[in-house]
């Protein structure tokens, strides 16, 4: 007995050091980051850390039998927690768990969690060597073995707790050591794997930014201009790459790899993952990653609002495209637009005085002390087709007895210059913005681009007092028609060969704030009489028209386009009208309708132009 407690003895320590060594490699890679965590709003986050670690919520609702599978095992292994310690204990002749009632009610519940455990740890293998979805790449040894020592640690458990039941006949100390050592090399091979995860992802998740892709403002006084080598990231970029468990999730949603690009954000953790463990002082591009991929992101979110292990993917690609925009290596097309916004302050170089001429021709009123200010942005100023949304919102508005007034010196709040890494650029307009607004004493501001509504919301990190209200127009409306200050009784009804399908912008469905889902449809329903169709990918899953992140300035060369995709998508539901909520959207949208032929038979218009429908 004493010769098993000493080898006993050095196998725990043996596993513990096999354990630890790696895990402490890899915290000092994270350590080497020059930008820390962000540690706010606690009670948000563990609320968050409770739905989605301790719950399973989001992986079980985005892939229901994979996620449900997950489960089970992420709970058999909470729940295995005392009853292992217990087992170790039980090797030097003591008890964690006592002799009593304490000891069968937790054995007895870990025996049906066990089982659980067992029909999920088989699922999920299942699934990875017979299905073998192609989001979860190539087959990797380490899967298996990880399945086969999960399946005997459950087997061993149930044979201790019912069949060997009394341990000191040779078959119960076999099954006991098999049952010990498995543990121990689980936890030696955990580190070296995908399965970090389970030690990692509870903090990735706990300490991920509660905005999605979230990036804080650079110190130019401390010459920070954006990630050049690894150490430039954020240290969660670092912690995400380690806590990867390559689920492919991001590659399934990805609007750019679905459409044939090489940007693959699972990739692209795993790249950078390697590059820490190699040198967290090389390059990202070039050493790390490839350029290209930094210009076919467009910022949607899907991937990181998909992640189910707490990882951003959004945020390394924002941070490297500043470093790159600092050397001067971006897209030809995109030095064309900044430029339009440092000599006019808007990127499609629209002469100013045609936004003060169609804001006077219009009446609308200017901003003074007004309950709300309308920031319009520059495709309402300036754009002759999204005009007609801006004036469909004004009569809302108007009839609605709001109290409003507009900025006619507004500037672009720079969503493409920081989207797109120029942050400098950015920087200079949103101060120009900030300083505009503060004067006029704006408090609620209400827009009807959801990039608008983002950026501004940036605004509090660069100064922009913290109580400042942004929200979406479909906000607006919404309690409008709510509080029957806009009423839409008595009016024509819609027109019943209208068939209409709502595409979700990325901005308002991910980005967004609670309720930014629901709003827009309970207002098509008020204006329609009827539910909007949904096409395929809705809501939260709602697939980019492909504009965001400036990509709206690029030259998509590779692959098909995102917002081919996406129309074809929408056409799809037999749909005559495409409802939007973003001016983006709108544009990219329309453009592929027309590309398709289809553009003299479908009309892609704005959720207001469907409320003002009902008003005339």
């Amino acid at each position: 007995m004493v010769v098993e407690r000493i080898i006993l003895t050095v196998a725990i320590l043996a596993g513990l050091y096999l354990f630890v060594q790696p895990v402490w490699f890899r915290l000092r890679r994270i350590h080497a980051t020059t930008r820390g965590f962000r540690v706010d709003q606690i009670g948000r986050r563990i609320g968050r850390f409770i739905s989605e670690v301790l719950l399973q919520d989001k992986i079980i609702v985005q892939r229901p039998f994979a996620g449900t599978m997950h489960a089970l095992v992420f709970w058999g292994f909470l729940a295995f927690i005392p009853v292992t310690i217990d087992h170790f204990v039980r090797g030097y002749g003591g008890t964690f768990l006592g002799h009593g009632t304490l000891r069968f009610l937790v054995t007895s519940a870990v025996a049906v969690l066990a089982v659980a455990v067992i029909i999920g740890i088989t699922g999920l293998a299942l699934r990875r060597y017979i299905a073998r979805p192609a989001a979860l790449g190539a087959i990797k040894l380490e899967s298996g073995v990880v399945a086969m020592f999960i399946e005997i640690l459950m087997v061993t458990y149930l044979l201790d707790l019912y069949v060997f039941t009394d341990p000191t006949t040779a078959a119960a100390r076999v099954n006991w050591w098999v049952h010990a050592l498995t543990i121990l090399a689980f936890m030696a091979l955990i580190p070296r794997s995908k399965h970090l995860h389970l030690v990692l992802s509870p903090v990735t998740t706990f300490l991920k930014d509660l905005e999605l892709a979230k990036i804080s403002p650079l110190n130019f006084e401390k010459e920070e201009f954006g990630a050049v080598k690894l150490s430039d990231l954020s240290a969660h970029t670092a912690l995400g790459a380690f806590t990867c468990v390559e689920c492919g999730r991001c590659y399934d949603n990805c609007p750019a790899r679905s459409t044939g690009k090489l940007l693959d954000p699972k990739k692209l953790m795993l790249d950078l993952r390697d590059g820490f463990l190699k040198d967290p002082s090389q390059l990202i591009v070039g050493q790390t990653i490839e350029e290209e991929i930094l210009w076919q992101c467009t910022t949607c979110g899907a991937c990181t609002y998909q992640c189910p292990v707490g990882i951003d993917q959004v945020v390394p690609i924002l941070e490297t495209r500043r470093g790159m925009t600092a050397e001067g290596k971006v897209p030809h097309t995109f030095n064309t637009f900044f430029g339009n916004l440092e000599r006019l302050q808007n990127p499609w170089a629209y002469p100013t005085p045609q936004a003060h001429e169609f804001i006077e021709k219009n009446n609308y009123p200017k901003y003074d002390g007004h309950e709300w200010l309308y920031w319009m942005g520059c495709l309402a100023r300036f754009d002759v087709q999204y005009q007609k949304v801006s004036l469909a919102f004004k009569q809302i508005l108007d009839s609605a007895g709001v109290s409003y007034g507009v900025l006619p010196d507004e500037q672009c709040t720079g969503d493409a210059a920081r989207r797109a890494g120029n942050e400098y650029l950015f920087t200079e307009l949103a101060n120009a913005n900030i300083e505009m607004l503060k004067a006029a004493g704006v408090k609620r501001i209400v827009a009807t681009c959801p990039h608008c509504v983002r950026t501004i919301s940036e605004y509090k990190d660069f100064g922009l007092d913290a109580d400042v209200q942004v929200i979406h127009h479909a906000r607006l409306i919404d309690d409008l028609i709510a509080t029957r200050k806009l009423s839409l009784d008595g009016r024509p009804a819609a027109d019943k060969a209208a068939k209409v399908v709502y595409h979700d912008p990325c901005y308002l469905s991910r980005y967004g704030q609670p309720g930014d889902i629901t709003k827009p449809r309970t207002i098509l329903h008020q204006a329609l009489g009827t539910s909007a169709l949904e096409p395929e990918r809705t809501r939260e899953k709602s697939f980019c028209c492909g504009a965001g992140g400036a990509m709206i300035f690029a030259e998509e060369t590779k692959g098909k386009r995102v917002n081919r995709e996406r129309t074809e998508e929408l056409l799809r539901t037999d749909a005559n009208q495409i409802a939007v909520a973003c001016p983006f959207c709108q544009i990219m949208v329309r453009d592929a309708t027309n590309d398709l032929g289809r553009g003299d038979n479908v009309q892609v218009r704005d959720i207001a132009q469907f409320v003002a429908d009902r008003m005339t």
